[in-house]
């Protein structure tokens, strides 16, 4: 008889259950809600047509026909995982890493190319979001993320601290004092980021004058914008000033004169992060991966954040 699709996942779930002793723990293990884990258990239990685990508000069961199946099934499924694992191991799949848009577009690309060429075996399926998204759910590898806190369900890495400082055109702003005077940025158009204006972090333009003690109006009129990528190309257009991130701003911009700095560079609470499920963060691709994106945007972000004036 065919197995239910559903099978080898419900039986994972039980058998999480069973070693550590309760639905709670078994989710957190699993990086699953607990509702989830009591959904798979049921799916099990009907398909079976028995009852595995009787279930009481401070512990729970085995009951004989659940001892049966855990004794009978385990080493099976043991095998499986260990089959499947030395398959992906040696598999040439892609790895799919998932990272904010901005990043993706202004650095990722950029350089993707070098990753390439140095692992050529490991291509990269790259997923632009903005969203933090749940890798184990939705079968991604790795992240890299801009956050503040670390996700204790996941492996993190540190990769870099990002820098902040507001930028315009040449064109628009000529005052050679500017970066001193903070409080003239307010005769200029300032152009908004939506998404770092939700926070009023460094990123925002109430967090970044804050850092330079100087009062911002209770709204900023200027022309808004829902990616920083696309408000820097604003900036270049000459529309109005924005706070860039250094890890979209190359260093050719600056020395083309598409940017100029126009007030001081400050340190966001935020920095950068490689993520990965906690199970797969010695695998060799990962680690493959994980180096080199430190690698190379400790290199990217050293060298603009060193021309900048803090």
């Amino acid at each position: 008889m065919a197995l239910h699709p559903a099978t080898l996942s419900c039986l994972q779930v039980f058998y999480s259950v069973i070693e550590h002793g309760s639905f709670s723990a078994a989710a957190e293990a699993l990086h699953i809600t607990q509702s989830a884990v009591s959904h798979r258990i049921k799916q099990l239990e009907s398909m079976l047509e028995v009852t595995l685990l009787q279930r009481t508000t401070r512990n729970i069961k085995v009951t004989d026909a659940g001892e049966r199946l855990y004794r009978g099934t385990n080493k099976e499924l043991v095998e499986i995982e260990r089959i499947v694992e030395g398959i992906k191991r040696t598999s040439d799949s892609h790895l799919n890493l998932t990272t904010i848009s901005s990043l993706v577009s202004n650095w990722l690309l950029l350089n993707l190319s070098r990753y390439n060429e140095e692992y050529p075996a490991q291509p990269l399926s790259v997923i632009a979001d903005d969203t933090i998204l749940d890798l184990q759910f939705e079968g991604i590898d790795a992240a890299i993320r801009l956050t503040s806190k670390t996700d204790p369900l996941l492996h993190n890495t540190h990769i870099c601290d990002e820098w902040v400082f507001p930028v315009a055109s040449p064109a628009l702003v000529t005052d050679p004092d500017i970066i001193s005077h903070p409080e003239k940025l307010l005769d200029y158009p300032l152009l908004v980021d939506t998404v770092a204006e939700k926070g009023n972090d460094e990123s925002s333009w109430r967090g970044w004058f804050a850092t330079q003690n100087v009062a911002l109006p209770n709204t900023v009129a200027g022309q808004r914008f829902n990616r920083a990528d696309i408000a820097l190309q604003a900036v270049a257009a000459g529309q109005g000033i924005t706070i860039a991130r250094s890890s979209l701003v190359e260093l050719s911009m600056v020395k083309m004169g598409l940017f100029k700095q126009v007030g001081r560079a400050v340190k966001m609470n935020h920095a950068y992060y490689f993520v990965c499920p906690t199970e797969d963060a010695q695998k060799h691709a990962i680690t493959n991966l994980r180096h080199w994106i430190i690698r190379e945007m400790e290199t990217s972000f050293r060298t603009v954040s060193a021309v900048l004036v803090k």
